[in-house]
């Protein structure tokens, strides 16, 4: 398409004027080339060009052109080969620097908290069991000061009340058996003082008395067909009439089983039976500073020969001496007795009747608990 022609419809007049148009531009070539030819005219040419074709182009129709519909060329795909091939005709502007962009504060994070997981409850110690009571060391027994009675410097009346001295001394045979009370007669004023001697049986202990608690010849009751003559107290005999076989017991030294010095003994408890309940021991090792005394079961008292001299023994160790309560006037008397543990391999019988085979047969029993009134002593009684 040309000029203004069109495969739809064309008129006379469109067709005269694209004659016209062509043979005017054949002429403006034409003048044109000679035109050139001519310096001079060089400069004209331009204008005279312009003014030749603006008649032409104003008689020329303005009309819309129409779009093609058929036919149309669609150019084809390019192809990686003629990409590769095509260099670029230009080179591209480099963009321009752009500014520097200022960033942005960041955000705080937040921060997220997670709930720990609730721990779970501890779970109970373990109870742990009670520890073993120590072993038995001693036993007690108590006695009131009413049921005992000490031997030492207690006062000796006669039947009729009058007092004739006080008891100094007792001597026993080898079986811890009480034989004779040594009492020291009374003078006048001191003067006249003397030490004799009674057989044991010839006095009766009443501790709870208010009166002396030794009577002399009171339990020399006349005997069934003979005279009230015969009870008379008996005549005192000279100390150095003592049997040679008989042991003197206060102020004598008492030792442990191993050899060991115990302590000294002070004075010997008496019940209303003539009975020796326990004897007291002084466990300091000298006269001065504090004493401590304790009331040791007369069962546990032994004697024994050593070197051709009769020896007092008790068998207590240090354990069971330092364990032992403290014997005092104003308290209760506590008896202690040592205890022997059984082998852990014997049986309960065994030891019971090993314990019972090693007592001295002129011990009477000895409680192993506390005993809150004369039940000792009457135990004593009745085995005797």
């Amino acid at each position: 398409m040309t000029g203004g022609f069109s495969r739809r419809g064309f008129s006379a007049r469109g067709l005269f004027i694209s004659i016209f148009t062509a043979a005017l531009a054949l002429a403006s070539a034409a003048l044109l080339r000679v035109l050139a030819t001519r310096r001079c005219l060089a400069p004209l040419l331009g204008p005279l060009l312009a003014l030749t074709m603006l008649p032409a182009c104003s008689l020329l129709p303005q009309q819309t052109p129409v779009p093609i519909v058929e036919h149309s060329f669609q150019p084809p795909a390019p192809t990686e080969e003629t990409t590769e091939a095509e260099e670029p005709s230009t080179v591209a502007a480099a963009e321009p620097a752009s500014e520097p962009k200022t960033p942005r504060p960041a955000k705080p994070k937040r921060r997220v908290v997670k709930p720990k997981p609730a721990a779970p409850p501890a779970p109970p110690p373990a109870e742990e069991p009670e520890p073993p009571p120590p072993p038995q060391i001693i036993s007690t027994r108590i006695l009131q000061h009413d049921q005992l009675h000490g031997l030492l410097d207690s006062e000796v009346q006669r039947p009729d009340g009058k007092v004739i001295g006080r008891a100094v001394d007792m001597y026993i045979d080898a079986a811890a058996k009480p034989k004779v009370m040594m009492v020291n007669l009374a003078g006048f004023l001191g003067v006249g003082d003397r030490k004799v001697i009674f057989p044991w049986s010839a006095f009766r202990f009443t501790p709870a008395a208010k009166t002396p608690a030794i009577t002399l010849g009171a339990s020399a009751a006349p005997a069934a067909g003979k005279p009230k003559a015969d009870a008379a107290p008996p005549k005192p005999q000279p100390v150095k009439d003592v049997p040679p076989n008989l042991m003197q017991l206060v102020d004598s030294t008492v030792l442990q089983k191993n050899g060991a010095r115990m302590g000294r003994v002070v004075d010997v408890l008496i019940d209303s039976q003539a009975e020796p309940q326990a004897v007291v021991v002084d466990l300091s090792d000298s006269l001065s500073g504090d004493k401590r005394h304790v009331a040791a079961s007369w069962g546990d008292l032994h004697v024994l020969t050593r070197n051709k001299t009769p020896t007092l023994q008790m068998d207590f160790t240090d354990a069971q001496l330092k364990a032992s309560p403290t014997y005092g006037p104003d308290q209760p008397i506590k008896i202690v007795s040592p205890v022997v543990p059984a082998p852990a391999s014997a049986p309960a019988s065994t030891a019971a009747a090993a314990s019972a085979a090693s007592a001295p047969t002129s011990s009477g029993p000895v409680a192993t608990g506390p005993v809150a009134s004369g039940a000792g002593a009457s135990g004593a009684r009745a085995s005797r």
